[in-house]
């Protein structure tokens, strides 16, 4: 039925229970944007105090901190604090550090994740008047920790440069430059102690006194190490002495060089004694033999024809194997307490690690 209105007066009035709804969600929202809101700011003031409380801790143990502009802010879904430039000394061990800028990110619906970004450049000295100058164009971690357990580090750099001074360590480098690396440290998946590490480095290249210019480099690792991720103690955790207590062992899945073109890979399981002697076995495969000699005269001036006579023998004492399209030469190297052979052939000896007070008990 119409009426002269031109409306159907039979439709029903939109009830007032439909606006009553909407209603109540609208004010609901902003309950809780209020409610946001506010345990922000309670919890930015806590981390205020926690920061202040660490920073008093540090200073009772003779530290000094300097941040000449320093804020706090992230709100509304993260808290972040920012320091520039930003200085740590600690005169009794003759250390300090000074970046360009820090800036520390905490996830609000991500707890136990932290995010840092730092700027060059950086000037740190260290015991022994060593003394480091850096810069890069990228320079970023990620940390995330679980209740009682680190669940991944990660650390991203592009473009690092540096410079080294240490003039009662000639081995020292004097120069070290890369591309690009990272590192990632992370809880393994099917075992909540072991430890797996993961790094990359790409155009790494370093100046040592006395040495020939080296050609660059760039390294691929993936490996496992039982038992190196015990739970924390007092918000700090040492891997070394739990993963020695656990056998020591590494699970290496992948190491793979690339040296002035010459290709080198290997894979196996090895294990570490307390007293720092390796044994286990890997697996060697290579490639792009005939770059050897150029390499070798590079590493020892002199060496290019006494390693060219060898690479025939050499090359026919490896078995080769086909690996994603590409021809490499492998062979088992066996490690018994750091003395390596390859099948009744003795190649040489690795000297014990040097794992100080952590190798004892």
């Amino acid at each position: 039925m119409i009426d002269p209105a031109g409306k159907d007066a039979s439709a029903p009035a939109k009830p007032r229970s439909v606006r009553r709804k909407f209603q109540f969600v609208i004010v609901a929202a902003l309950v809780l944007c209020a409610l946001w809101a506010g345990g922000w700011f309670v919890a930015n003031h806590l981390a205020s105090e926690k920061i202040a409380a660490l920073k008093a801790d540090f200073v009772a143990r003779g530290g000094v901190i300097g941040c000449d502009q320093e804020s706090l802010g992230g709100f509304p879904f993260k808290f972040s604090l920012n320091c520039a430039p930003a200085s740590l000394d600690l005169p009794e061990r003759g250390l300090s550090a000074r970046v360009g800028a820090l800036e520390a990110i905490a996830l609000l619906y991500n707890p136990g994740h932290v995010l840092t970004s730092v700027q060059g450049p950086l000037s740190l000295k260290a015991p022994g008047d060593i003394g480091v100058e850096a810069n890069w164009t990228l320079l970023e971690t990620s940390l995330r920790v679980g209740t009682s357990r680190l669940k991944r580090f990660s650390a991203v750099t592009d473009n690092l440069t540096s410079t080294i001074t240490a003039p009662l360590a000639t081995r020292l480098p004097t120069a070290a430059s890369a591309k690009h690396a990272e590192i990632h440290l992370l809880q393994n998946s099917a075992d909540a102690t072991a430890l797996d590490f993961a790094g990359t480095v790409d155009d790494f290249a370093t100046t040592i006194p006395g040495a020939p210019a080296l050609p660059k480099l760039s390294a691929q690792l993936y490996a496992t190490l039982p038992g190196a991720l015990p739970e924390f103690r007092d918000g700090r955790v040492d891997p070394l002495p739990a993963w020695l207590a656990a056998g020591g062992q590494l699970k290496l899945g992948r190491l793979s060089l690339d040296v002035g073109g010459f290709l080198a890979m290997a894979s196996g399981d090895l294990s570490v004694a307390r007293n720092g002697e390796i044994s286990g076995r890997v697996a060697i495969r290579v490639d792009q033999l005939d770059r050897l000699p150029d390499l070798a005269e590079t590493l020892h001036p002199g060496s290019r024809d006494r390693v060219a006579q060898i690479i025939g023998p050499l090359s026919a004492f490896l078995k080769p194997v086909d690996v994603d399209g590409k021809t490499w030469r492998e062979t088992t190297l066996t490690i018994k307490n750091g003395k390596v052979s390859a099948g009744f052939i003795p190649l040489g000896r690795i000297p014990p690690l040097k794992l100080g007070a952590a190798a004892g008990g």
